[in-house]
C-alpha cells in the first residue's frame, strides 16, 4: 500500500467513524422521544405510569442537551417541541368544518321520555340505542389532522368559526400532536377531525387558588373559566403551567364510513387519544336513567367537575336520518344536573389575612353535608359581596358548589330572617394583637392590615422573605418558620439572621439536632451574598414582584437611594406605575420597617448594586452583536439576551455579516441557515455559558 493508499484509508476509517456516531446519536434521540411519548401517554391517556417522575425528568433533560448539540437530529413529534417559548399577539379566526353545536338541555324525565319518542319516530327500523357519557364541565375543542399531523386546534366559538389556539393546545400532554401512521393505515384513515373537552382537576385549580390567595390577586371562580382562559392566553409558556387534560368524544373524516358512537371511541384509543371510560350504552328510556342516576350520586367522586350527562343515538345512520334542528342536534341531548344546594345557619363572620395584608372575610357556618363533603366554612369574597346579598350573621344561608370547587354562600333566606339580625359591618380594625386599623384604598375591594407585626402577616412574610425565588434561605421552610413565630423566637423577616442567641432553646425542641441547626445557619450565611434585586423582592413590598425589583436594582445604586425617592423618581422610570410608587413610598415610611432595614443591614445583606463588578463587566463585550435562535434549556431568551447586554453586548433579531455570535438552542429556524450561510460563528448554549464564565475569569 504507498503513502496515498495509506492516507486515503485513514480518512476514510475516520469518516466511517464520525458516520457511525452520528448515526448512533440520531438513534438515540428518536429511542428518548420514543421513551418520553410513550410516557406521555402512559401518564396522561391511560392513567397508568411505568415511568418514575425521576426518570422522566432525566431523560428529558438528556434529550434537550442532545439537540441542542445536534440540532439537525431533532425530531419532528419532540416532546420538547411541545411549547413556542414566542407570545402571539391575537387569535385567528378559521371556520369548522362541520358546525360545533351546542345541545338542547333537559332537567326532567319527562323531557327524557319526549326525546325518545322524537328519535323513535324519526328514524326506519329497530329501536335506537343511546350512547351516554359524561357532560364535561370544561371548554369545548377542536383538533384537526392531516396525515396524521395536528394542524388546527380551534375553540367553539360562535358554533361556526373558532379561534386558532394551536400553541396553547400543544402544551396539553394528552393531546397527540402526531398520530402513528402505521395505526392510522390500520384503522383506515388519513385526515380527520377529533372533538373533545379541556378541563381541569378540581386539585390543580385549587393550587392555582392558593397561590393567587398568597400573591393577594383576585380568586378564579370555578374550574371551567379558568380552562377557557387558560386557552386563550397569548403566552403558551402559563398554558403550559396550568394542568389541563383533554377528554375526546368525537371522530369525524371522510375517508371511511363511521358507524356507531361507540364503535369511533374505540378508533380513537387506537390513535391513543384519551377517552372517558365512564360511558354506557342504554337500550331504553330505563337503562339511561340509571345511568343518570348512579352518576348524579358518583359525580362528587370524581377528580374534575361534569355538570350531567349526554344522550347521543349511537347509530351514525340514524344521526343523519334525524338532522338537526335550528342550533342543535335531533339525535343528542344532554341531561343536566340541579346544582345540589344545602340551607344552614350562618354562625359568624371572620377574617383571615394574607402576606400581603389582604382581609378576607369567611363565613363560619353550622356544619352542612354537601357534595360528597362535610361544609364548615364558605368563602364571602369581600364586602361588596356581602353587601350585595345583604348576609347577616344568624341567617339561614344556601352554600353550592355545583361548578363551584369551592363552596360559596349563593342566598339567604329572607323571608324566615330573625328580625334581630343586623346589617353586616366590615370591622375597621385588625383581628390580630395589634389591633391594627384596616384601610380600604381607593379602587380596590379589599381592605388591608398594614401593620408590619401583624401576628397573621408575620408568617406569610418570613416564608415569602426564604423562599426561593425570594432569598432561597435552605432549612427554613414552612414548618419552621411556624415553629419559631408561635415561640416568639423570630417576629419578623430580620430576627432570622440574629437566631444563634437562641441555640439551645432550638436544640431542645423536637426533631431538632445539631445537623438540622447547622444546616439553618449556613442557610442563612449563604443567603447574605444575594443580590439587591433579590433582596427587594424579598422584603414582600405590594405590587413589587419579580420583575419590579429588577428594575429598581437596576435604576437605583442602594437602599439608600430607594428610601429618599420620591413619587415623581420612581415614575419617571417607565415600568413603574403609580401603584407601585405609591406602595414603596407607604412601605418605607413605616418607622419598624426602616428598622428591619437597619438590622439585615447590620447582619451584612447586600443593599447595595456591586459597582466594580458592573464596571467590569458592562465592557468585556462591547461592540458584539448576539442572535438567538431556538429553544435555549439552560436559559430563557430573555435571561440570555440580559447576560449579553451586562456586558455591554447587544442582541439582534436578524443575522447578518456584523453579527458577532449566533447561540443555536433546540429546533432552530432559518436564523441558523442564514449563519451557517454567511460564516458567522455558531456558539451552542453550553458554549455560550463555557464563553460568558470564561469573560468573568
Amino acid at each position: 500500500m504507498n503513502l496515498f493508499e495509506e492516507n486515503f484509508s485513514d480518512e476514510f476509517s475516520e469518516e466511517n467513524k464520525q458516520s457511525n456516531t452520528k448515526t448512533e446519536i440520531k438513534n438515540k434521540i428518536e429511542s428518548i422521544v420514543n421513551i418520553i411519548l410513550n410516557a406521555d401517554y402512559e401518564y396522561y391517556t391511560l392513567n397508568f405510569p411505568t415511568l418514575f417522575d425521576r426518570e422522566y425528568d432525566k431523560y428529558f433533560t438528556e434529550l434537550k442537551e442532545l439537540e441542542n448539540k445536534y440540532p439537525e437530529f431533532v425530531q419532528a413529534n419532540s416532546p420538547t417541541k411541545r411549547i413556542s417559548w414566542d407570545p402571539i399577539k391575537e387569535f385567528q379566526t378559521f371556520p369548522h368544518k362541520t358546525p360545533m353545536l351546542s345541545l338542547a338541555n333537559t332537567y326532567s324525565i319527562e323531557e327524557l321520555e319526549d326525546f325518545d319518542k322524537r328519535v323513535k319516530d324519526g328514524i326506519d327500523g329497530d329501536s335506537p340505542e343511546y350512547y351516554c357519557e359524561l357532560k364535561f364541565d370544561g371548554a369545548a375543542l377542536s383538533l384537526v389532522y392531516e396525515k396524521g399531523v395536528l394542524v388546527r386546534a380551534l375553540t367553539r366559538g360562535d358554533g361556526y368559526n373558532g379561534d386558532d389556539i394551536t400553541h396553547n393546545v400543544k402544551t396539553i400532554k394528552s393531546v397527540p400532536v402526531f398520530v402513528d401512521t402505521n395505526v392510522l393505515s390500520e384503522v383506515g384513515i388519513n385526515n380527520f377531525e377529533v372533538r373533545g373537552e379541556v378541563l381541569m382537576n378540581n386539585a390543580d385549580f385549587l393550587e392555582i387558588n392558593e397561590k393567587r390567595a398568597e400573591n393577594g390577586e383576585k380568586l378564579y371562580a370555578n374550574p371551567r373559566n379558568t380552562t377557557a382562559g387558560t386557552l386563550k392566553l397569548l403566552d403558551p409558556k402559563i398554558t403550559a403551567e396550568r394542568k389541563l387534560r383533554f377528554f375526546s368524544y368525537l371522530l369525524q373524516t371522510e375517508d371511511k364510513r363511521l358507524n356507531k358512537v361507540s364503535d369511533n371511541l374505540n378508533i380513537l384509543e387506537k390513535l391513543q387519544f384519551p377517552i372517558s371510560k365512564n360511558y354506557t350504552v342504554s337500550k331504553n328510556i330505563n337503562e339511561i336513567l340509571d345511568f343518570i342516576n348512579y352518576w348524579d350520586k358518583e359525580r362528587y367522586n370524581l377528580p374534575f367537575q361534569i355538570d350531567g350527562i349526554v344522550i347521543k343515538v349511537n347509530d351514525i345512520k340514524h344521526q343523519d336520518q334525524l338532522g338537526f334542528i335550528a342550533r342543535s342536534p335531533r339525535w343528542a341531548v344532554a341531561y343536566k344536573f340541579e346544582s345540589e344546594t344545602v340551607s344552614t345557619k350562618l354562625n359568624d363572620i371572620t377574617l383571615q389575612v394574607g402576606r400581603t395584608g389582604a382581609v378576607t372575610p369567611v363565613a363560619e357556618l353550622e356544619p352542612v353535608f354537601l357534595a360528597g363533603s362535610t361544609i364548615r366554612r364558605a368563602t364571602l369574597h369581600n364586602y361588596d359581596y356581602i353587601n350585595e346579598l345583604d348576609i347577616r350573621i344568624g341567617d339561614s344561608v344556601y352554600i353550592e358548589k355545583g361548578g363551584e370547587v369551592i363552596p360559596k354562600v349563593t342566598k339567604v333566606d329572607l323571608e324566615n330572617r330573625d328580625p334581630q339580625n343586623v346589617k353586616y359591618v366590615f370591622p375597621l380594625i385588625c383581628p390580630c394583637d395589634k389591633k391594627s386599623e384596616l384601610i380600604r384604598p381607593e379602587g380596590e375591594v379589599n381592605y388591608y392590615c398594614n401593620h408590619p407585626e401583624c401576628e397573621w402577616q408575620i408568617r406569610r412574610r418570613i416564608e415569602h422573605f426564604a423562599s426561593r425565588n425570594a432569598m432561597n434561605i435552605d432549612g427554613l421552610g414552612e414548618k419552621v418558620v411556624e415553629q419559631f413565630v408561635n415561640l416568639g423566637l423570630i417576629n419578623n423577616i430580620s430576627d432570622i439572621y440574629y437566631i444563634e442567641k437562641h441555640k439551645d432553646q432550638i436544640l431542645n425542641l423536637d426533631g431538632w439536632g445539631e445537623k438540622s441547626y447547622e444546616k439553618l445557619i449556613k442557610g442563612l450565611d449563604n443567603s447574605k451574598s444575594n443580590s439587591f434585586q433579590k433582596l427587594i423582592f424579598a422584603l414582600g413590598i405590594r405590587f413589587i414582584g419579580e420583575g419590579a425589583s429588577k428594575i429598581l436594582a437596576k435604576n437605583f445604586q442602594n437602599i439608600d437611594e430607594i428610601l429618599s425617592s420620591n413619587l415623581e423618581d420612581f415614575t419617571k422610570i417607565h415600568e413603574i406605575g403609580n401603584k407601585m410608587a405609591e406602595s414603596l413610598i407607604s412601605h418605607f415610611k413605616i418607622p419598624s420597617e426602616i428598622e428591619i432595614i437597619n438590622q439585615l443591614k447590620a447582619a451584612g445583606l447586600k443593599f447595595e448594586r456591586d459597582e466594580e463588578i458592573d464596571k467590569v463587566n458592562s465592557k468585556l463585550l462591547e461592540g458584539k452583536t448576539f442572535v438567538f435562535t431556538g429553544e435555549l434549556v439552560k436559559l430563557g431568551r430573555s435571561e440570555a439576551t440580559k447576560i449579553v447586554e451586562n456586558y455591554g453586548g447587544r442582541e439582534s433579531k436578524s443575522v447578518s455579516k456584523k453579527t458577532s455570535y449566533v447561540v443555536v438552542g433546540g429546533s432552530p429556524g432559518s436564523k441558523y441557515n442564514k449563519a451557517v450561510e454567511l460564516g458567522v460563528s455558531i456558539l451552542d448554549e453550553e458554549q455560550f455559558l463555557e464563553f460568558i464564565k470564561n469573560l468573568e475569569e
